[in-house]
């Protein structure tokens, strides 16, 4: 590297330091300044709104006043009173004025119109007014201004304060509403007469306080709340609203026996409480932001200081790095020239004085030196561009050159030995080689370098004197280099550790006293139990010393532990050194540090025994211990009906009444030691019992349901939930099975709890599966799974249009209908082959013909990844997408839509159709029918026989066509067996039938 090189990219090094930190800098700056405006443009809008509450306030007064002159009479515009609250008022709407000018800077057009017009108002003429439109006049002029603070609120991202100008709006809204019925009873009491008209208004206004009083309440911090309660509950506060009561209790007086200045005075003491509140709420407002801004402003001296401290350090660090680095660079490029000289001399040495070549990662010699030409016979021209299989003896095993590639192509390893060549003449000649792969920085093979040296000489020797040393003094030295050379590589990479036979340690590298925390000096002469674990068996190390002492190499996983104490894991080889006599002089161990995985395995298996939703033990764990433990009984809880409350709530309302559950359950067995407690799966639980008696389980299971039953409060709804239980005492390899049973009976039988024994086990009904999987399964393994073919008549034309594909198992010379093994068959892996195989005959079968065929589909093919890929590869590969319907099962019930339609979407692509089948039992849902847009529908068969005898079959079927019709959809009647049913269905207008009055299912189409 030159001189200017490095002084550039030092020059490079320093800036980008410099560049961050200015960076840096302006970015956390400039949000601190965005926040500090933020805050002072919220304490902006607080003072303006402050304003003009207490121009409310003033003008409220007003209003009251002035309804009572003009109620009584006195039209004297110089009243006392009258005169206070007018220059109130002006004084308020002054001071609002003078904030929005000189404070906050807003001048907002509307607001200063309004605050003048009212300033200017003439109360002369107020007063002689009517007094429903003088008081309207306030209220008007008022209800501007609390709109108006209204919208200050959606100008504010703080949303602490945003909510306490809320709730002046709701408090300031009930005071209004309280200051229009001082207002009003003024009127009232001034002339004893209380007119329906001015009775429904106090009532809606009365109202109007309690409403915006409770969204008060509700908006408002604790803290001001409890003030409010504090400031407002009084006898004042009662008085008046006892008063107001009793005004509207006696609306038809004439008269009510009390005084309107006694009233305006309770009154507006109540509103001046109110307006108290208010007060304290714009005070917390201020105090907030106030405590906000003087943080912002912290926090910048603070980064500024931080930042100022940190660049000077940086730079300083930067100068003191280039001063030093570029003191030595002349020096290091110096060094670095001097080096390239040696290394072509050492070169031109290596090439006078033995056999050197190289090659690509291809094998092909890229470079020979003269003394290679010179014992090969071949010019540098013939050799150059081969390989060296050219030079190769022929009678060298392949293994041989197998093993050298792979040291060096695989193991990217040098490799050292013999190899033996030919010369261009056809004689042979023996050559020690180094073949050295050269890497690049991203270890890649670049090219290979061979050095050899011509030992034919001593090879020939070696042959009359087999006693001799057989390899050079130089090949010894050479070796030796080389075991150093290893022995400083296996230093470097592993914990090495030697010990004398009493013990005592002899060597440590740096490795092992990194992760011992000991220094050399405190463990040379020690012995190594220094590091044993005093939890440790004693007959372990027993073993260890064993096995080494024997003249054995023991290997195995020991944990120890370090100076402070700190348990750490090691992979370790103890490797017995002996002398020239096989005795043993000393021990090697080589180690590995394998403390995170240790660590790692552990939390694993944790994590793996355990259910990620409640944090109980799962199935995983219940395994273990039941493999652990013994003289156990189980009882398994399943919810009941528990998928409804999923379909109706959703899946994470159903989290939280699992949790609910489990934590109920909990509560009962956590303090019983002799009780575990896991979650098996869905909504299912067990209890595992070690030593526990028959009677004492079954109570605690009792026990347990009761408290299941027992009313739940999830997310504000109450939720009541029953479950089963099935408890077993059989032997422990049967223990869950017959549990699994008792609960099965329980489920059918509607019992809280059944307990297993003989005369309840569904041992038949399992026998009766097993004997329908063995014959499933030869079946297929035979190739006796194959589609037979139903016709589906046009009503109209009676013309075989279209045929549904069912799949039959042929058993010796009979027929078998799915009924008897295709349910077994979908709780295993064989449902999918079946479904694959009447897919592929059906696809054979009409791929030549023009008509349409129907394939049925569960909700398991569908959701299958594998199935639909094969329908995809069907449909693409024979072309016939536009004759397919592909029949949705629906006595299923959809849970995943989404999968459903993706797969719907995906068969339209290529024109195929769709057919509910089955609809009108199990868990028919017409909103199924919307989502599923369907080209076809097919009524269930247990309606269509009973059509001509049931009449609600009828209503339903009719009601079915009917409502197929107006979505468009075909109709398909399943089980037409006679005349009679047909009529009746074709008379209803169904388009299509499919039953045994036209033809049975058949292995070829009519």
């Amino acid at each position: 590297m030159s001189y200017l090189k490095i002084k550039s990219n030092l020059l490079f090094i320093t800036i980008i330091p410099l560049l961050f930190v200015i960076t840096l800098s302006s970015i956390i700056l400039y949000e601190m300044h965005d926040n500090k405006k933020s805050l002072e443009f919220i304490k902006n809008r607080i003072l303006e709104a402050e304003a003009l509450s207490k121009v409310i306030h003033n003008l409220q007064i007003e209003r009251g006043l002035t309804a009572g002159l003009v109620a009584s009479s006195n039209l004297d515009e110089n009243e006392k009173n009258f005169i206070a609250a007018k220059n109130d008022s002006n004084r308020a709407i002054e001071n609002a004025k003078h904030i929005y000018l000189n404070v906050t800077k807003n001048r907002d057009s509307v607001i200063f119109e309004l605050l003048d017009s009212l300033y200017s108002r003439d109360t002369s003429y107020l007063i002689n007014m009517q007094i429903s439109s003088a008081r309207n006049y306030y209220t008007k002029n008022i209800s501007k201004l609390i709109k108006h603070i209204k919208t200050i609120p959606a100008l504010m991202d703080d949303k602490e304060n945003r909510n306490f100008i809320q709730s002046y709006s709701n408090l300031a809204s009930a005071k209004e509403a309280l200051g229009q019925i001082r207002a009003t009873l003024m009127e009232v009491l001034s002339t004893n007469i209380l007119i329906d008209e001015v009775f429904v208004s106090a009532k809606e206004q009365l109202k109007e306080y309690n409403l915006n009083i409770e969204n008060f309440k509700i908006s408002t911090p604790e803290k001001l709340l409890n003030y409010y309660n504090k400031s407002f509950t009084n006898a004042r506060a009662e008085s008046t609203f006892e008063i107001i009561e009793a005004v509207l209790r006696n609306r038809n007086s004439d008269n009510f026996n009390l005084e309107p200045t006694y009233w305006f005075k309770t009154a507006t003491n109540t509103i001046d409480a109110l307006k108290k509140v208010e007060d304290e709420l714009f005070a917390c407002v201020e105090r907030s932001i106030s405590q906000k801004l003087d943080s912002v402003h912290y926090k910048i001296a603070v980064l500024l200081v931080i930042l100022g401290i940190s660049a000077i350090i940086v730079t300083i660090l930067m100068l003191l790095a280039i001063t030093r680095i570029l003191s030595s660079a002349d020096k290091l490029e110096k060094e670095h020239e001097a080096s390239l000289l040696l290394l072509e001399q050492y070169k031109s040495t290596v090439d006078r004085s033995f056999i050197v070549s190289k090659t690509d990662p291809e094998g092909v010699i890229t470079y020979a030196n003269d003394e290679f030409c010179k014992i090969s016979g071949y010019s540098r021209e013939e050799l150059i561009g081969r390989r060296h299989s050219i030079v190769r003896d022929p009678d060298t095993k392949k293994e041989f050159y197998k093993e050298l590639w792979h040291t060096i192509k695989d193991l990217k390893q040098p490799w050292i030995g013999e190899m033996k060549n030919r010369e261009k003449n056809g004689m042979p000649y023996w050559q020690q080689a180094i073949i050295n792969p050269i890497l690049d920085t991203r270890g890649n093979v670049v090219e290979y370098i061979a050095i050899r040296v011509d030992i034919t000489q001593q090879k020939e020797i070696a042959n009359y004197f087999e006693d001799q040393q057989k390899i050079s003094s130089k090949n010894f030295k050479f070796s030796m280099h080389l075991s150093r050379e290893y022995e400083k590589a296996i230093d470097a990479s592993t914990i090495l550790l030697r010990v004398d036979r009493d013990e005592n340690i002899t060597y440590a590298n740096n490795k092992f006293l990194n992760i011992t925390e000991y220094t050399l000096n405190e463990i040379l002469g020690k012995s190594y139990r220094i590091l044993s674990l005093e939890d440790i068996d004693e007959a372990f190390y027993t073993e260890i010393k064993s096995t080494i002492a024997s003249g054995a190499i023991w290997h195995g996983t020991i944990k120890s532990k370090t100076k402070s104490g700190k348990d750490f894991w090691t992979k370790t080889t103890i490797i017995p050194i002996k002398d020239l006599n096989s005795e043993i002089i000393e021990y090697l161990a080589i180690s590995n540090d394998i403390t995170e995985l240790i660590k790692q395995k552990k939390e694993s298996e944790r994590i793996a025994r355990t259910d990620i939703l409640t944090g109980c033990g799962n199935r995983f764990r219940l395994n273990s211990d039941m493999r652990e433990l013994d003289n156990l009984a189980v009882a398994i809880f399943n919810i009941d009906n528990f998928r409804q409350i999923n379909d109706f709530y959703g899946h994470q309302f159903g989290d939280l009444i699992i949790k609910s559950i489990a934590d109920k359950i909990y509560t009962q067995v956590v303090k019983e030691k002799n009780l575990r407690f896991y979650r098996l799966q869905g909504d299912e639980f067990i209890a595992l019992a070690e030593n526990y008696s028959k009677e004492m389980l079954i109570q605690k299971a009792k026990n347990i349901l009761d408290v299941i039953k027992e009313k739940f409060i999830i997310q504000n709804k109450d939720i009541l939930i029953s479950c089963s239980c099935g408890i077993s005492f059989e032997d422990k390899e049967h223990l869950l099975s017959t549990a699994n049973m008792a609960l099965k009976i329980a489920k059918r039988g509607s019992a809280d709890l059944v307990v297993y024994d003989e005369s309840i086990s569904l041992n038949s009904e399992y026998e009766n599966n097993i004997f329908w999987t063995k014959k499933l399964s030869d079946a297929i393994k035979e190739d006796r799974i194959t589609a037979y073919y139903q016709p589906i008549v046009n009503n109209k034309t009676l013309v075989y249009e279209k045929y549904e594909c069912l799949v039959r198992m042929i058993d010796e010379d009979k027929v078998i209908a799915p009924f008897f093994f295709l349910d077994i068959a979908k709780q295993t892996r064989q449902y999918f082959y079946i479904t694959r195989t009447v897919i592929y005959e059906a696809f054979e079968m009409f791929k030549d013909k023009e008509v349409e065929f129907s394939i049925n589909l569960s909700l398991m093919d569908i959701l299958e990844k594998e199935i639909c890929e094969y329908i995809f590869m069907m449909l693409e590969k024979y072309g016939i997408g536009s004759r397919v319907v592909f029949e949705i099962v629906e006595s299923e019930y959809i849970e995943n839509f989404e999968g459903v339609i993706s797969f719907i979407n995906e068969v339209r692509k290529y024109d195929a159709k769709i057919a509910i089948d089955d609809f009108g039992t199990g868990y028919s849902n017409f909103g199924y029918l919307i989502k599923l847009k369907a080209d076809y529908l097919k009524i269930d068969g247990s309606l269509i026989k009973n059509i001509d005898t049931d009449k609600n079959a009828f209503l339903i079927v009719s009601t079915i066509v009917e409502f197929s019709k107006k979505l468009g959809m075909k109709t398909i009647a399943e089980f037409v067996e006679n005349e009679k049913i047909f009529k009746i269905v074709k008379d209803l207008g169904i388009d299509y039938s499919q039953g045994y009055y036209f033809s049975a299912a058949k292995k070829d189409i009519v």
